[in-house]
């Protein structure tokens, strides 16, 4: 059975790939760790960081998560089979050369909120993840979620998202890179991974009309059958 390693984003544990991985368990041996601090992973480390696949894996990564994938990717090429990158960006947080990420000011505003009271700023959050109109049980998901990561595993997170920045690595990629993004993301401009799609030799990318930055909630059924066809 093919193997199959999700990382999970910012601010909400692995538990929100649960319906995903509902429909892939049965072809899929699926594995989905938490990063530290988060659903009662208490072991708070300096970055979420995975050194070693010991055997190869379909490798699928949303946000934050994309973020470690392809770091993953160009870490070990041999042990990857190929990347699913969900709501993915190269670059999270804008540059005085990259307009695609995140207003300095805003995501600066957002740390402070998160240090001040990560319990208003994940309400925020959810509000954000769900999309410009979302559906009653992607809301309800995210919303039950939100209160699952400590406060410092929030800032560390942050603190990832603002340090990261992939844009020169990604053209050694030379793996099947399967993009998702949905037009109303309000996280992750779906303009990064149109980027990335310029950028990576081998990269296919599928972009939905709806469903905003966590929008494989509300497709998907059609999120997984394109992981079926990309393994």
């Amino acid at each position: 059975m093919k193997q199959v390693l999700m990382l999970h984003g910012w601010g909400f544990p692995a538990t929100v790939f649960s319906p995903l991985i509902d429909l892939l368990a049965a072809e899929f041996d699926v594995s989905a760790p938490d990063r530290p601090g988060y659903a009662g992973n208490t072991v708070i480390s300096d970055s979420y960081d995975i050194t070693r696949l010991d055997s190869p894996v379909l490798l699928i990564g949303w946000s934050l998560g994309g973020l470690a994938a392809l770091q993953l990717a160009l870490r070990q090429p041999d042990k990857v089979t190929g990347l699913v990158l969900l709501a993915a960006t190269p670059c999270f947080v804008n540059r005085p050369d990259w307009t695609l990420g995140m207003d300095n000011a805003v995501f600066d505003a957002f740390r402070k909120q998160v240090t001040d009271d990560p319990a208003i700023a994940m309400q925020q959050f959810v509000r954000l993840n769900a999309g410009r109109r979302p559906d009653r049980q992607s809301k309800k998901a995210l919303s039950d979620l939100s209160g699952k990561a400590s406060a410092q595993a929030l800032l560390q997170g942050m603190s990832e998202l603002a340090e990261t920045d992939l844009r020169e690595a990604v053209a050694e990629i030379d793996l099947p890179v399967l993009l998702l993004h949905a037009a109303d993301d309000r996280v992750v401009p779906a303009a990064a991974s149109v980027w990335l799609q310029e950028y990576i030799a081998n990269a296919r990318r599928l972009e939905f009309q709806s469903g905003g930055h966590a929008f494989f909630l509300q497709q998907t059924a059609a999120v997984a059958e394109h992981i079926r066809a990309m393994a």
